[in-house]
């Protein structure tokens, strides 16, 4: 399968916009209900495995073997046409059941709850940064806990629109606009705000009306993301020395000021410009240095790191001795050949490359078929929870959905985020169910939580 286009690039890259194209008309004429997970799921793909290899038809630009690339890209177009097939024609048989928990009920929903889930993953976030966050088991919650700031900020963003207060709308996407920078300073990588904006994002546009306007906004922020991106890349290691090095946010924050000074918009001309997309986005090009290496070794992994996967969902207090922990490792140096220094350089192996070091071709269609039809569960039963006003079950199912975003890590990372996500979002819900029991039984109004209202079952 792996000669069906015979190295030719651009077919690939043509075939790929294809899929997309026949996934969103699909949903769109079936009037699929989502919120955004399965359109953040493919973009986030799409980031990784399309957006470097089409350096590589520019006449211009040399980039490193041309042939992992183009190998690799092949991979990932199988992978997002069996995750489409997956969510368009899977998804529904499942979802239609009977075997998924649906909504059916109407509540009237809190205001104060988006606040509150804003609150909630802000204090995950500064947990992780503390000894507690290093903690066995307790990681991964607290890590998972973190993404309450993203689904805060969404529904804070859908209530201020939804009331028709644009000042307060465009207050909270200013504040989800600055996800990146937050992070960049904070712990020196702007990938974990850079994919929170994007969630918030996609999350909103669900609410447009026109299909074009998403598409021209969006080709808008993707060039400006870009230009972020290659501007930060220049100046990484300055800012990432200021972060790591403890220095004060005042020194944090004249580095980064220095780096805007000297902003770049991104240039597809300028070949240090595609230098460093390809440096760190060109995720096709390892998935392709396995193939190559697979191909002459045959030592595939054979299941094992999918095992690892689900027992990664057994918490490690339970297991102190579990042999494995979340992080790719050296997995990808192990299946590709190519070393780094992991103590420099943290390099994800990606959905693709994993279900191809296990089971090839066959497993990566297979792994994003399942993919598929989780994810768009996920998105549909998130989404009836939310036109019913149920905030509670929204979140239940959002926040594990925005786990498997996680397209360029391990699939121990997903499934131990799907996890605790859960954990957090039971935990969540249940504390601040508490106080809107103490807050009715007090007949307290004002900053306590008030009790939601039901109708239906």
């Amino acid at each position: 399968m792996s000669n069906v286009f015979s190295g030719n690039l651009p077919l690939i890259l043509v075939s790929w916009i294809v899929v997309l194209a026949v996934l969103m008309i699909a949903r769109q004429r079936k009037h699929t209900a989502g919120v955004g997970l399965v359109f953040a799921y493919v973009l986030n793909l799409w980031m990784i495995h399309w957006v470097a290899s089409l350096m590589y038809v520019l006449p211009w630009y040399n980039g490193e073997n041309p042939e992992y690339t183009t190998s690799g890209t092949e991979q990932s177009l199988y992978a997002v046409a069996a995750f489409a097939f997956g969510s368009v024609v899977l998804a529904p048989f499942v979802i239609d059941s009977g075997i998924l928990p649906r909504s059916t009920g109407q509540h009237i929903p809190d205001p104060r709850l988006p606040r509150m889930y804003l609150l909630i993953g802000i204090v995950f976030y500064v947990l992780l940064s503390t000894s507690l966050g290093r903690l066995p088991s307790v990681t991964a919650v607290i890590s998972t806990g973190q993404s309450l700031a993203v689904v805060g900020l969404s529904l804070c963003c859908m209530q201020a629109w939804k009331d028709g207060d644009y000042n307060r709308f465009f207050l909270w996407l200013a504040v989800s606009f600055s996800l990146p920078f937050f992070t960049i300073i904070t712990r020196g990588f702007i990938g974990y705000g850079a994919v929170a904006t994007l969630s918030v994002l996609i999350f909103l546009s669900n609410f447009s009306r026109s299909r074009i306007a998403v598409i021209v906004i969006g080709v808008f922020l993707g060039y400006g993301a870009l230009s972020v991106y290659v501007t930060y890349m220049r100046d990484r290691t300055e800012i990432r020395t200021s972060v790591w090095g403890g220095q004060s946010y005042s020194n944090r924050f004249s580095t980064l000021g220095q780096s805007a000074s000297g902003f770049e918009w991104f240039d597809p001309a300028n070949i240090e410009h595609l230098n460093r997309i390809d440096d760190r986005l060109n995720q096709s090009y390892l998935v392709g240095a396995a193939v190559a290496h697979l191909d002459q070794s045959q030592d595939f992994a054979r299941g094992e790191t999918l095992v690892d996967a689900v027992l990664a969902l057994i918490p490690r207090a339970l297991w102190p001795d579990k042999p494995f922990s979340a992080g790719s490792g050296n997995l990808v140096s192990r299946y590709t050949g190519i070393y780094y220094n992991n103590e420099v350089t943290s390099v994800g192996i990606g959905s693709v490359m994993e279900f191809y070091i296990n089971f090839g071709t066959t497993g990566v269609i297979i792994g994003f078929l399942i993919l598929g039809v989780l994810v768009t569960a996920l998105d549909v039963l998130a989404t009836e929870r939310l036109v019913n006003g149920d905030l509670n079950g929204f979140v239940l199912y959002f926040l594990p959905g925005l786990s498997f975003l996680q397209v360029g890590g391990q699939l121990v990372e997903v499934t131990a985020g799907a996890a605790g996500a859960i954990i957090v979002a039971l935990g969540t819900n249940k504390y601040l169910q508490k106080m809107q029991a103490k807050a009715a039984a007090g007949g307290e109004e004002g900053d306590a939580l008030a009790p939601p209202v039901h109708h239906g079952v």
